[in-house]
């Protein structure tokens, strides 16, 4: 069809013959293009301009980029429509001059026209909106009107929509340029409201109670009724004995404010007229007052958590096979394909080694009640642990069937909470401890509770941790924690505490990065980006999102970031969306990259923002070190800003405070401009895969350390791994 443009299925190459004709960032001239327009145009367009709509139809294109540069960078991104309610190939199809404007460059796209001109001179954005708007007559009328503007809004859904897709006007001037068209019909204050409550409070009105209650003598209805009209609703009186005038006038503190400025009577001529049907109350009622103010404050939720805690600690039925095939069992909460990264990504890693060595195995399910295989092996992508998960055996606690057990069967356990579970199956093997992937203190996931209490006291059961950092180690070492507990004599008086070995009663091993293919920045690219690792849900508060995202918005509105600063979220469970930071800034919230385009995107940042209030420092400030990015992260009781500058000079720690976090986004915006340094102290990974962390000489040593088999020669305490690989290099 003649005028009908469709997106290109790989506008990915488009970009590229973008790059190689200017020898630059594809997108800088779109962000300079966009800039040119001006800062009351550029205002205009943004708040118009529907990013995550926008990013629907570029496509991956713009998973590393702004949206708005990638729109303005090239004609052919100008042909989409980047607002629901906007049809750019409509709109220049059916004005004419709007095409010869665009066609002639006068401007850029149909959109950026009907933003400047075309909404205020009542043009239609869309083909299904030109159809129902009747001819105008000239100039839209700019004259005085006045009429219920709420009441006009709740009534069309067109115009609640229009004002959030173009919010330039308000809902007064909608009705002026396209309401009256509309055939849309407006409520007056006047003569019609005053009759309706009239009647409806001759009808709710109690005669015997206002006059026993605020007259004192019996008067006729109409003497009562004429004072409450005139004193009485001024006053605060109340008309009847089911509604509580002060209560409601100050409780709804937006009704308090409409009675003081005389917009209504009272409380009731509120009630009547809409709080009724809004399903307000007429009278204090306890739970409604606290739930209106402080959602789920009355929900006895700790009554359902103590069922779940009670199903939480009970074992699994099992029965003994004397003479089976030993067997490591993997006991997990879940087996999630869409949670195989973080923590998971060891755990696969540590099975998979089993795998190789020879090792039968067993995976036990605490938590989930997905009752079968077949959604993980469809959507895990690691194919050669799909193939050892479904040859091990498989238990869910869902399906209450006994796990076969032999004597010589030994337990690792994800989550310190099912330290619980595997109590009663230790006691038929001859395996007396179990081995704990420890990955966090794990109290610290909940908040001050029953929950927090059973989960730190579940590191009293004799077990063998496998620390994934040394820093959580020493934490655990510090507080006495796990194999560190003091030992008590049995007069209470504490005794000499027993020798604790690395490599026999604990181990250390250390996460292995993401591995990329890392590129210089160059001091000539134009744009900049900050990648934050922004997980706003709330399971992963310790990431301390609130304290980046509010430094960051500070920062944007004090314009310690220019106009080439793009900002890009990564670690959010939802979809691709934007939040805003103020000025021309927002963060781009990402949910998943492609592994090619997360590769180019990691080569393309300045500074990595990274928190964590944990014991544990995570993976991701070290993984956008290794990228030359000037970083910040947060220090711990465990880990100093000594011993993080230690691994990377390109680190820039701070406490954990919003002030904190302000003061070292300061330092790195002037760090990152220096990329000679960034480049010669970014952080140079030692060559670990996993198959070595999880060597088969490593995975003996685990086992025969629950096992009681032959000693080996434990592990001399060392330094920090990464501080010792990394010190020179980062010197």
């Amino acid at each position: 069809m003649p005028g009908t443009w469709r997106r290109p299925e790989r506008m990915a190459d488009h970009v590229s013959e973008i790059a190689s004709a200017s020898g630059e960032d594809p997108f800088t001239e779109g962000r300079r293009r966009f800039v040119s327009q001006g800062p009351e145009r550029c205002r205009d367009i943004r708040a118009c301009f529907d990013r995550a709509f926008a990013l629907q139809r570029l496509g991956s294109v713009a998973k590393s980029a702004d949206p708005i540069d990638v729109y303005f960078s090239d004609p052919a991104y100008a042909r989409i429509s980047p607002n629901v309610l906007f049809d750019e190939q409509w709109y220049v199809d059916t004005y004419a001059d709007v095409r010869d404007a665009v066609a002639s460059g006068e401007v850029y796209s149909g959109f950026v026209h009907f933003i400047d001109y075309g909404l205020r001179e009542g043009r239609s954005p869309n083909a299904t909106l030109d159809i129902e708007l009747v001819p105008g007559d000239g100039e839209p009328d700019d004259g005085p009107l006045s009429f219920n503007v709420e009441l006009y809004t709740k009534s069309y859904k067109i115009v609640r929509k229009f004002l959030e897709c173009f919010p330039l006007i308000d809902a007064v001037k909608f009705y002026r340029i396209y309401g009256r068209r509309l055939g849309h019909t407006v409520w007056d204050l006047g003569g019609f409201a005053k009759k309706a409550f009239g009647d409806q409070l001759a009808y709710e009105f109690d005669h015997e109670y206002y006059c026993s209650t605020y007259l004192g003598e019996k008067v006729s209805r109409s003497a009562a009724l004429q004072h409450y009209t005139q004193f009485g609703m001024r006053e605060g009186n109340s008309p009847n004995p089911s509604f509580d005038e002060l209560w409601y006038r100050t409780f709804y503190t937006d009704i308090n404010r409409a009675v003081s400025s005389g917009k209504i009577q009272s409380g009731f001529h509120h009630y009547l007229m809409s709080g009724r049907e809004e399903g307000r109350r007429q009278l204090h009622d306890l739970k409604y007052a606290l739930e209106t103010r402080m959602a789920g404050v009355t929900e006895p939720r700790l009554v359902q958590r103590a069922h779940e805690i009670d199903q939480r600690l009970k074992s699994l039925p099992h029965r003994l096979v004397p003479r089976g095939a030993s067997r490591i069992w993997f006991c997990l909460p879940m087996l999630n394909p869409d949670m195989s990264f973080g923590g998971y990504k060891a755990v696969f890693e540590l099975i998979k080694a089993a795998a190789r060595a020879g090792h039968a195995l067993g995976i036990f399910i605490t938590e989930d009640a997905t009752d079968d295989l077949d959604y993980f092996t469809y959507r895990e992508r690691d194919r050669e642990l799909v193939s050892v998960i479904k040859e091990a055996v498989y238990v869910n606690r869902a399906r209450g069937k006994p796990i076969p057990l032999s004597p010589d069967d030994v337990f690792v356990v994800y989550s310190v909470w099912d330290a619980y579970v595997v109590q009663p199956l230790l006691k038929v093997t001859n395996a007396k401890r179990f081995i704990l992937l420890a990955q966090e203190f794990e109290p610290i996931f909940y908040e001050c509770g029953s929950t927090r209490a059973l989960t730190q006291d579940a590191y009293r059961f004799d077990h063998v941790p496998l620390y994934n950092s040394r820093f959580l180690q020493t934490y655990f070492e510090t507080h006495g924690l796990g194999p560190f507990v003091s030992k008590k004599s049995t007069d209470g008086r504490a005794a000499a505490d027993k020798e604790v070995r690395e490599g026999a009663d604990y181990f250390v091993f250390e996460h292995v990065p993401t591995r990329l293919t890392v590129e210089p920045r160059h001091e000539g690219t134009g744009s900049r980006t900050l990648a934050f690792y922004a997980r706003p849900e709330m399971h992963a508060a310790r990431n301390l999102f609130e304290l980046g995202y509010l430094a960051l918005r500070k920062l944007c509105n004090e314009g310690v970031f220019d106009h080439r600063w793009r900002f890009v979220g990564l670690g959010s469970l939802q979809d691709d969306h934007v939040l805003p930071l103020g000025g021309e800034h927002h963060i781009e919230m990402v949910q998943k990259m492609p592994q090619e385009d997360y590769a180019r995107f990691m080569n393309s940042i300045d500074i990595g923002l990274s928190l964590m209030l944990a014991p544990h420092p995570s993976v991701v400030p070290f993984e956008f070190a290794a990228t030359g990015a000037v970083v910040v992260t947060n220090t711990y009781e465990n880990r100093s800003a000594l011993e993080l500058e230690a691994i990377c000079r390109n680190i820039v720690s701070c406490a954990p405070t919003l002030a904190g976090v302000e003061a070292a986004l300061r330092t790195a915006v002037k760090r990152a401009e220096d990329f000679q340094t960034r480049e010669r102290q970014r952080l140079t990974d030692t060559d670990r895969s996993w198959k070595e962390t999880f060597s088969s000489d490593i995975l003996a040593r685990i086992l025969a350390s629950v096992t009681n088999a032959a000693p080996k020669e434990s592990v001399r305490r060392r330094e920090h791994p990464v501080l010792v690989s990394q010190r020179s290099r980062s010197a």
